[in-house]
């Protein structure tokens, strides 16, 4: 008889799963690739794929938080250096963020393919993807308040400007490609020094 996984070794797997994927999806994009080659490329037997995710879709949109969640975690590594100008800080956060998804959407399937499900999926796997965006802000807030670089935050606000950056990104072929860095950047400076008093 198998023995069952730890935890950890459980945590292991999923890992290498997504981090094979990654790699299988940038070459092959996501429709030409199977589980069975994803398990067989990882070293895994392919019923352990299904202890994690129903079907390629969810792997797919569960890539699309751990990704968010490791870039996430290098900008608060960075949180000292948003105490000098807050709201620049996070203009240029929320910006280069928004347009590194839009250079990936161009450039590489998995991610054009991964906000094509994102959209079209219930609530509640937009609202896992929101929820992790919102603990970051929160995050960041906090820290402003705490080491008072802030007088005063409309928190709903600036959690509204992100989901609106989101959203204008997502629809960023509807704009002069050439024009489209630029709004985006007065939208997000614009909506953020709104929202946050110095």
């Amino acid at each position: 008889m198998a023995r069952a996984f730890t935890i950890e070794e459980k945590n292991k797997i999923k890992e290498k799963l997504m981090e094979t994927a990654l790699e299988l999806f940038h070459d092959k994009g996501t429709k030409s690739l199977s589980i069975s080659e994803l398990t067989k490329k990882a070293g895994i037997a392919q019923g352990s794929f299904y202890n994690f995710w129903k079907d390629k879709e969810s792997l797919i949109l569960d890539l699309v938080v751990y990704r968010s969640t490791q870039k996430l975690n290098i900008i608060e590594k960075k949180f000292s250096d948003s105490l000098v100008n807050p709201i620049n800080f996070l203009t240029e956060v929320i910006f280069e963020y928004s347009m590194d998804i839009i250079d990936k959407i161009r450039t590489q399937p998995v991610y054009d393919d991964a906000f094509k499900i994102l959209w079209k999926k219930e609530n509640t796997k937009v609202t896992r993807i929101e929820n992790l965006y919102s603990e970051f802000l929160f995050k960041l807030m906090k820290y402003w308040k705490d080491n008072k670089a802030v007088i005063g935050i409309d928190e709903k606000g600036l959690i509204n400007s992100l989901v609106g950056s989101f959203i204008l990104c997502s629809n960023f072929y509807h704009f002069d490609k050439d024009y489209f860095g630029e709004i985006l950047r007065v939208y997000i400076y614009s909506l953020v020094s709104k929202y946050i008093e110095i």
